[in-house]
């Protein structure tokens, strides 16, 4: 890798270098118009101040931006994979057979959790979806953003911001935060649909989007886009040898349509502006549970004579919308009033499935119930330029509410058979002991100070004030110093302390069901309690507290000239209090249970619970290395190169004590050999994009080249490593008109696949098993997609 790097930045110095007179002695004054509709000026970012856009390598901490040329050249429809593909250290798996997780992936910063990065839209908060994932995925335990139900041709460019900021936008910002900005003013309306399919002919995907800008008085605007997402399922499953070797299970990806809706609108009056923007998705998705063979226990033959295979079938509705005014006075006081609601509905349904207990008369299809998330923020920002100084702070009111709503009886209920396999096989649904309806309110004082001390060296500054209603106050505060050595070499570093609040669905997910033992003879009836349930309780859980976080950033940016920038950046995020659900307490998973514990169980006619608890203390050690090139050619072609490396590990640094109840340590509690590489070295160590576009008036073509670094899982309990891989995907664009192109591209275009089980050196799993891949590789297992795409601009 540091020979790539090193190469590509002695192939462009040379050039760089050569040019930098020429470039800086700005002949713009010569170019015909088209060429300078066509210049690129340095990208602005939003993100990380309240002073205003401001150029992202003058910032004081790393910025990325992508823009909407790189996110539509990857060929992805869905912005979580536009982004696995473009920002180094943003890894996003596609799990599969792990329930709600396969219609909602999660996505991560920095090795650390879903639920710690901040996602913004426009500047404001972006909702947390209400699914809490809780299976064995990376992100087990976590309700992060659904970064899919954002239209991807609504969108202007992604800000990332690699650095603690919870200081600045309140809880979540410890790995770092993403801005989306939508489309704004200057926009040209725009159409295309695409379709797409595997190599192996599976995953075939249908995408229509329209973007419609109508230009409102006084450089206003309303910005709609529409779109449609038909994404077909993949199966990358084996044959099932006790099943005649059938290809019996599904494993790959859901069966997901999307209807999205965007919108983006600004109309200035004077010194105000009134702005609305919003967010809407409807999907509809399907995947495969674990097969039931025919002679399966949880089977009725009589029902199902070969077997099935239940399908989880889930509907989401997901929206959001923000409406503000923002002005400036006569004195040059900058303020913003906004308010913003999101809502996420999680709604479960199986179907081609059974409830064994209810024997022949059981239905096979099933409403398993809800997950419902609401939240509401009141916000006002106000900022003072003083001289070269800028002052600014702010109030937010945040309210949150979860909702948990039982299903259907015969997606629950323990039937006249008295089978212990009861419920909706594949997903038995919420019962009315579920049902949870929880609130929170949090009230919040902020204020930045940006100090010059110098015309090379300013200071920014921020403190943070929380208080909330179910578990008390933060205070955090944030200190940044940026420093131009020269006109080409900026130093910068941060130190900051940060939290992440407990989630609701932390807090108050609730769900019982039945564990078959592995001799398939008994029942185990178990119990995943919210932490103030009385069995939780009596089981030692506590209201969860705050994670804590420490962070600290030092780097450099380089511009030996207009054309190249280069930047480093080390970092090190410390966090206490990591919120994790504990093991299965029970006699037979833990053999040292306590008299007490193991009667608490039986006197509630459990073999089993499961709660949340703050666990242990991290450590995420790690650096960020960035070049940037670009370069105008002859006849008005165009190169343009991003190369980006990251690398960083998390450690276990602490461990909490556990209940004294219970008589085991915490480590026996939490830390099981899964759990433990789940944290430390489930997901890549490092990775590297290589993204090179070079344009002329007719046709552009990219190159993007990704390295995935290697990362591990647990089989039998022992870990199994999966070494790194290298990708590449290519688009042609050809321009038929000024206003109509066609492009062709593939993604992963030579079939790179991870390593299966029974490739890896040490794996305990024989090659031909059903499940052959580790669900956390990090760019799938899929192998090549291939694509069309026709698009129109009027």
């Amino acid at each position: 890798m540091k020979h790539i790097l090193c190469a590509l930045l002695s192939l462009t110095c040379g050039a760089a270098a050569a040019e930098k007179a020429v470039e800086e002695s700005n002949d713009y004054y010569q170019r015909p118009l088209e060429q300078l509709f066509q210049v690129e000026t340095q990208a602005k970012a939003a993100v990380g101040s309240r002073s205003g856009n401001r150029n992202a390598l003058d910032a004081e901490v790393p910025i990325d931006i992508i823009t909407a040329v790189q996110l539509q050249s990857t060929g992805q429809t869905e912005l979580t994979r536009a982004l696995a593909v473009l920002v180094p250290g943003f890894n996003a798996p596609r799990p599969s057979i792990a329930d709600g997780t396969d219609h909602a992936p999660p996505f991560t910063l920095r090795g650390l959790g879903p639920d710690q990065v901040l996602v913004l839209v426009n500047g404001k908060r972006l909702h947390q979806s209400s699914l809490l994932h809780n299976n064995g995925t990376v992100g087990r335990g976590s309700s992060g953003v659904d970064l899919n139900t954002i239209p991807l041709r609504a969108i202007e460019r992604v800000e990332v911001l690699r650095d603690g900021a919870a200081a600045q936008y309140g809880s979540d910002a410890i790995a770092g935060i993403i801005n989306i900005i939508l489309k704004g003013y200057g926009q040209r309306s725009q159409a295309s649909v695409s379709y797409g399919h595997s190599r192996e002919g599976d995953g075939i995907s249908k995408h229509a989007s329209l973007f419609q800008t109508l230009p409102l008085a006084g450089d206003g605007f309303l910005n709609l886009t529409a779109e449609w997402r038909d994404r077909g399922p993949t199966n990358r499953a084996g044959p099932d040898a006790g099943d005649g070797g059938r290809i019996n299970t599904h494993f790959g990806d859901a069966d997901t349509r999307d209807a999205l809706l965007g919108l983006n609108a600004e109309l200035p009056r004077g010194d105000t502006t009134l702005y609305l923007h919003g967010l809407y998705d409807r999907r509809r998705s399907s995947a495969g549970a674990f097969y039931r063979h025919a002679d399966d226990s949880r089977n009725i033959s009589s029902i199902y004579p070969d077997g099935f295979l239940p399908l989880i079938e889930p509907k989401i509705l997901d929206f959001s919308a923000t409406a503000g005014i923002r002005g400036i006075t006569v004195s040059g006081l900058r303020w913003d009033l906004s308010y913003t609601h999101g809502h996420n509905d999680f709604h479960f349904y199986v179907n081609d499935s059974l409830n064994t207990s209810l024997g022949s008369d059981s239905p096979r299809s099933f409403d398993s119930g809800a997950s419902r998330y609401t939240q509401q923020i009141l916000n006002l920002d106000l900022s003072q330029k003083i001289g070269p100084h800028t002052l600014a702070g702010g109030y937010e009111f945040r309210q949150e509410r979860y909702r948990i709503v039982p299903g259907e009886p015969a997606s629950w209920m323990l039937g006249p058979e008295n089978n212990y396999a009861y419920g909706a096989q594949g997903f038995p649904g919420f019962s009315p002991d579920n049902e949870v309806s929880a609130r929170r309110r949090a009230h919040a004082l902020y204020g930045d100070l940006k100090y010059a001390l110098s015309d090379s060296l300013t200071l920014d500054s921020a403190a943070r004030a929380e208080s909330y209603s179910d578990f008390g106050s933060t205070l955090n505060g944030k200190l940044a110093l940026r420093y131009r050595a020269r006109d080409n070499l900026l130093f910068r570093a941060s130190a900051s302390s940060g939290f992440r609040a407990p989630s609701l669905s932390q807090s108050h997910f609730s769900y019982t069901g039945t564990y078959r033992n592995s001799d398939d003879t008994a029942a185990q009836f178990w119990g995943n309690y919210a932490v103030d349930h009385p069995i939780a309780r009596a089981l030692g859980a506590t209201d969860l507290k705050p994670e804590k976080s420490r962070h600290f950033t030092l780097g450099l940016v380089f511009q030996p000239s207009t054309q190249l920038t280069a930047s480093a950046d080390v970092f090190v995020t410390d966090i206490d209090d990591r919120i994790m659900p504990t093991g299965y307490i029970s006699a037979w998973n833990l053999g040292s249970l306590s008299p007490q514990a193991a009667a608490i169980l039986a006197q509630n006619n459990i073999d089993g619970a499961v709660y949340f608890t703050n666990a242990i203390g991290t450590r995420t050690r790690g650096f960020d290395l960035r070049l940037d090139y670009k370069k105008e050619l002859e006849n008005g072609a165009r190169l343009k190169m991003v190369a980006a490396y990251q690398r960083s590990r998390t450690h276990i640094t602490q461990v909490n004590a556990s209940p004294g109840i219970l008589g085991v340590p915490m480590t026996d509690l939490i830390l099981d050999p899964f759990t433990r590489g789940l944290i430390e070295n489930a997901q890549p160590v490092d990775s590297f994009k290589l993204w090179t576009r070079y344009a002329t008036h007719d046709y552009e073509l990219v190159l993007n080249l990704n390295r995935f670094g290697k990362f591990s899982s647990v089989q039998a309990y022992q870990p199994v490593t999966f070494g790194a891989k290298w990708t590449v995907d290519a688009e042609f664009t050809y321009r038929l008109t000024r206003d109509v192109a066609l492009t062709l591209g593939g993604a992963n275009l030579f079939n790179t696949k991870p390593d299966t089980w029974g490739k890896t050196e040490d794996s305990l799993a024989g090659a031909g098993k059903v499940i052959q891949y580790s669900q956390y590789a990090p760019f799938g297992y899929n192998g090549a997609y291939y694509y069309l795409r026709v698009g129109v601009e009027f």
